[in-house]
């Protein structure tokens, strides 16, 4: 039988059909809402549901809560005897591999000790003991029991909800640029690294920051003892024609999207969906040499850029580029907002390389000696090995009492010198500039 997550167990409980559930999915977890009505006795009503020890591990402590009704107790326990103890007393079968089988009657479910039918004793191994009676799942493995009491007087309609860390979501871009364009594929990827099924027929995504409990603090403490969680991650390949992701707009800072039909989605599984579909403009390729300056000559690597302004805003995640086909790089987009240039940093290229030099022109003293200011001229010789010519931008940061840049008074103590030059293929280029800078 195949085994779902604890809020669909708790909807079974219940009698409400699965489509109640909602799933809310942010990077790095999810939220679990599902729609609860009680029947109040005495001022109070009670609910208990149960969580595997593997899907309690995923839970974020201090997360699960009722809405609707004010809470008076919520009780956690671990469940690892329960169904043992009923075993208690009853016929078991001890197997242990090149021995026949050993009947006996177990006596103690703690430590699992078997009184054999010689009237000797042995103690067992959870998967050395064969039962009369199929037990329930992860009934060797325990789990957690939770109890909530809640205030009310009649019918008491609420929800109860957690936040697991076993499904999240990530979005993720390609950008595919050739000539002098380029096209942005986003995708949605959602994530089950738990042992459990999720199943919902409302399926919200948002994205940005979203502060909750550190990562990698689970319930062992609660529960009375961790489960690492060792699950693979197997992908899920996209159908063609299958449904997207659609926007809904911002919700107090936060972008959120809509999952249309809902989400299934096994143990180990992904999934991926095709996303917003944001239009490029600008779009350019670019090298960049950025530099401090000081009087040090320096030889180095540009680095190469793209750089384009998308139509729509967009939430942080993995974007791979390529090139006329060939993959170039992956790095992280930052969170872009609609119609802002992005500028991608896409590490060292091999083939554009600079020598930095320094030359001293003038130093300015007054009547007592001290330096005032002094003059400088900055040199970079561009080197390109490349077969096509590559457009080159030098940015240089300079601090000073004042600045002049090219006889030109810069308007504040820190100025950024920026240069462009095409760099031809197999040549070289230049890029001189000359800064005053008042002493301190």
């Amino acid at each position: 039988m195949t085994r779902r997550l604890t809020a669909l167990a708790l909807l079974l409980t219940l009698g409400l059909p699965a489509s109640a559930t909602e799933l809310r999915l942010y990077p790095g977890f999810a939220e679990v809402r599902t729609p609860v009505t009680l029947q109040a006795a005495g001022g109070q009503a009670t609910h208990q549901l149960r969580f595997s020890r593997a899907a309690w591990s995923f839970i974020q402590p201090g997360s699960l809560t009722f809405t609707g009704a004010p809470l008076r107790r919520l009780e956690v326990r671990p469940t690892d005897l329960d169904w043992l103890t009923t075993q208690q007393g009853q016929p078991v079968r001890v197997l242990r591999a090149g021995q026949a089988p050993l009947d006996g009657v177990l006596v103690r479910a703690a430590d699992l000790l078997v009184r054999l039918s010689s009237g000797e004793y042995l103690t067992a191994a959870p998967g050395e003991l064969a039962f009369a009676a199929p037990p329930p799942p992860d009934a060797l493995a325990g789990g957690v029991a939770v109890q909530v009491d809640v205030a009310g007087q009649g019918q008491v309609t609420g929800a109860l909800s957690y936040r697991t860390q076993a499904l999240a979501w990530q979005p993720r871009y390609e950008l595919n640029a050739a000539g002098s364009g380029a096209r942005l594929a986003a995708l949605a990827e959602i994530r089950n690294r738990g042992t459990e099924t999720y199943e919902a027929r409302q399926v919200d995504l948002f994205a940005g920051d979203v502060r909750t409990t550190p990562a990698g603090l689970g319930n062992e403490q609660q529960s009375g003892r961790g489960v690492t969680p060792t699950a693979a991650v197997m992908p899920v390949p996209m159908l063609p024609g299958s449904a997207g992701v659609t926007s809904l707009g911002e919700v107090r800072g936060l972008q959120r999207y809509a999952l249309p039909g809902g989400l299934t989605l096994g143990r180990g599984e992904s999934l991926t969906l095709p996303f917003v579909q944001p239009r490029l403009t600008g779009f350019t390729r670019y090298a960049l040499i950025s530099m401090y300056f000081d009087r040090q000559e320096r030889t180095g690597r540009a680095n190469r850029h793209y750089k384009f302004t998308p139509d729509q805003s967009l939430p942080t995640g993995p974007l791979t580029v390529r090139e006329d086909g060939t993959l170039v790089g992956t790095v992280p987009l930052p969170a872009a907002q609609a119609s802002r240039p992005v500028d991608l940093d896409l590490g060292a290229d091999h083939e554009l390389r600079y020598v930095r030099r320094v030359q001293t022109l003038g130093v300015e003293r007054n009547a007592e000696g001290r330096i005032l200011s002094t003059t400088f001229q900055v040199t970079y010789t561009l080197t390109s090995t490349k077969a096509r010519p590559v457009q080159t931008q030098v940015r240089e940061q300079l601090y000073g009492r004042f600045v002049v840049v090219d006889g030109q008074p810069a308007p504040s103590q820190q100025v950024t010198v920026a240069r462009r030059v095409d760099v031809p293929a197999g040549q070289q280029a230049t890029v001189t500039f000359r800064v005053k800078l008042g002493a301190n």
